[in-house]
């Protein structure tokens, strides 16, 4: 998946027809994340792939502010980011290649914001504000959501093991993480030495898990 970055935002200057590729995945984004909500982003998504594979090697990998996890900042850029595709669409019209534009232009802004924090703070900072994700963690709200048992010690190893720093002990009392705070990679469940976590097998109802 990696190479789909600058194939996307170099190719695309020369042919716009490579923003169909970024229509792609939005459509596989939206087909994933019916069943399993932000799975896309811990497993599919190009950009994460090339944040953990490319820009992981210049990181400084500094630990991610807490204005960046802030909600109020995921939907101010969700709605100048949609703002911008939203206008650049309209002017497009019906002209194919203009609509393939406008969609490596949302491309390269994601992936040059991505890099500019990547290279200070965690590779995969971005992904605590991206567009893509705050989507998905509110379209799909209660789709195979983490889930925090009583046994969990609050040691600190999941959050240590999130590419995102998400801690799951914060969300102990509610039993679940709620949805725009995990991406479903699975780390976490996979370090935990009391076994504490999990992924749900059915949604959950409450409006608990529904939250950015």
């Amino acid at each position: 998946m990696t190479p789909l970055v600058p194939l996307v935002i170099f190719g695309g200057i020369a042919f716009p027809y490579f923003g169909y590729v970024a229509i792609a995945m939005m459509v596989v984004m939206v087909a994933v994340s019916l069943f399993r909500g932000r799975f896309y982003c811990g497993w599919i998504c190009a950009m994460g792939a090339f944040h953990e594979r490319i820009l992981s090697r210049f990181s400084m990998k500094k630990p991610i502010l807490p204005f960046f996890k802030a909600g109020w900042l995921r939907w101010l850029l969700f709605m100048i980011m949609m703002g911008i595709l939203g206008i650049r669409l309209v002017q497009a019209g019906d002209d194919p290649a203009r609509i393939g534009a406008a969609f490596v232009l949302m491309w390269t802004i994601s992936t040059v914001l991505a890099i500019a924090i990547g290279l200070i703070w965690m590779p995969r900072s971005w992904c605590t504000i991206c567009p893509m994700a705050t989507f998905q963690g509110i379209i799909f709200p209660t789709k195979y959501l983490l889930e925090v048992s009583p046994d969990c010690k609050g040691c600190g190893i999941c959050q240590k093991s999130c590419p995102i720093e998400t801690d799951p002990a914060m969300f102990k009392v509610k039993g679940v993480v709620t949805s725009g705070k995990c991406m479903r990679c699975g780390n976490c469940v996979e370090n935990c030495p009391k076994g504490a976590l999990r992924f749900s097998k059915t949604p959950r109802e409450d409006d608990q898990c529904s939250a950015i």
